[in-house]
């Protein structure tokens, strides 16, 4: 989003109260004055939080999700050019009904045709909702030699440009550590909003649009751990 969010977190969960260790991204300041003033008003919107997941958090319960303070969460639709999430459609209609803003993902190979995984992508994410789908690159799970830098990054960047071309929006990118560190493709997609991983409470360094905070957090409605996300009223795809 370009710029830090500057409120605090709520409760990461309404089961489990404060001290969950939800990131705090800042806190409201007030007027300098020999008496009492009101707090003065953010112009940021408040941070959102979120999860991340897939068909192996198993079946959610969403409505208890939505109630623990979720508001969005983006979920794995699609694999290379061929797979898709068993678990993508199921949760995509219960987290909608239950009131959180859904997003599908699509999960990078790394020795595929970039056009054609966004193909494969768009035609199980149908018509987009109110946030941007996204595209995760990672080594995990991927083929074990992968192309030239200069070779991936063409891919990606015509996977890029058929996602963002049919839904409207730029497509959200995340970078996993070791898929950065090893092509460092950040600066050469600056132009896209950017899902950034640093876990614990320090912000990232570089700016981001989504937050993955703890990738083995705990929500009610989830069986096991799951991702945990903040993102900023800002990210939406309304008023495109």
């Amino acid at each position: 989003m370009g710029t830090r969010l500057v409120a605090f977190a709520a409760c990461a969960l309404l089961a489990s109260g404060c001290g969950d260790g939800t990131p705090k991204t800042g806190t409201p300041t007030t007027t300098p004055t020999t008496a009492a003033t009101p707090t003065t008003p953010t112009h940021e919107p408040a941070p959102r939080r979120g999860i991340d997941a897939s068909h192996h958090q198993g079946p959610i319960d969403w409505p208890r999700v939505a109630e623990a303070g979720i508001s969005f969460a983006y979920l794995k639709a699609t694999e290379g050019t061929t797979f898709t999430d068993p678990r993508f459609a199921e949760h995509r209609r219960a987290a909608t009904r239950a009131g959180v803003d859904v997003a599908g993902y699509h999960y990078f190979q790394l020795c595929s045709d970039g056009a054609a995984q966004a193909e494969h992508f768009l035609d199980v994410l149908g018509t987009p909702g109110d946030l941007p789908a996204a595209l995760d690159l990672e080594l995990a799970g991927s083929c074990a030699d992968p192309p030239p830098a200069a070779t991936l990054l063409a891919e990606v960047r015509a996977f890029l440009a058929v996602v963002d071309r049919r839904t409207g929006t730029r497509t959200l990118v995340y970078l996993y550590p070791d898929f950065e560190e090893r092509f460092g493709f950040a600066d050469d997609l600056a132009g896209h909003p950017q899902w950034v991983r640093r876990l614990g409470e320090k912000e990232p360094r570089r700016p981001w649009a989504v937050w993955q905070y703890d990738d083995a957090g705990a929500v009610p409605g989830v069986a096991g751990r799951v991702d945990l996300d903040l993102a900023g009223e800002s990210l939406t795809t309304k008023g495109r």
